[in-house]
């Protein structure tokens, strides 16, 4: 299956087979993840692996009840780091300038590179870390449907209670969830407004 194919064939899927889903494929979804693009390389994203039938059924009262959050036997709770912005922004610009992506004036350039990161000034960074989580997320999606496995994104949910649930601290905010599993449905494709509506302007 190519990237065309993987793009086409993706569903959101909301019925789920009950078969396990083995620590191998957990991993290959997991290595599609980590090489997702992040601004400025800071790779913000974490995820939270939930297997246990308990944490799923509590995750499900705070999403709304959306019932394919307990049939698929993992849910993954896909959560933006703030920490790097403020523990890597430099040595990640040296690593971006020692690969060639970015000049070495980079360094004086950057914006707040030498500003302390007080909590404050991290949370306003928060939309920026969960778009990269975004990103990340969908990179899943498409190893997902490469390997047989169907996925959904959830953003339906009571964020702030689910990170209670899961004891998560502070500097992790939960951007999606995600259930995966080997898919009991095969849904149609939903429409799509037609490419003529999404091209807003052409500059040339």
């Amino acid at each position: 299956m190519n990237v065309k194919e993987a793009i086409l064939a993706r569903r959101s899927i909301r019925k789920f087979k009950p078969d396990p889903i083995s620590e191998e494929l957990m991993t290959e979804l997991l290595e599609a993840a980590r090489w997702a693009p992040s601004g400025t390389n800071h790779q913000p994203w974490r995820f939270v692996v939930v297997r246990n039938p308990e944490v799923k059924a509590r995750i499900r009262g705070a999403a709304f009840n959306q019932k394919h959050l307990t049939e698929a036997p993992v849910v993954l709770v896909c959560c933006a780091d703030l920490t790097p912005y403020a523990r890597d922004t430099r040595r990640r610009i040296e690593e971006l300038v020692e690969a060639g992506a970015l000049e070495a004036s980079s360094l004086e350039n950057y914006p707040g590179l030498n500003q302390p990161k007080d909590p404050e000034s991290l949370k306003k960074l928060a939309p920026h870390a969960m778009l990269n989580v975004a990103i990340a997320m969908e990179h899943i999606a498409l190893r997902a449907v490469s390997l047989g496995l169907g996925t959904c994104w959830i953003q339906l949910m009571k964020a702030r209670e689910i990170a209670e649930i899961l004891e998560l601290p502070e500097h992790l905010m939960i951007t999606g969830l995600m259930p995966v599993g080997v898919p009991d449905q095969d849904p149609a494709p939903r429409p799509r407004v037609p490419l003529a509506e999404i091209i807003y302007k052409v500059v040339e």
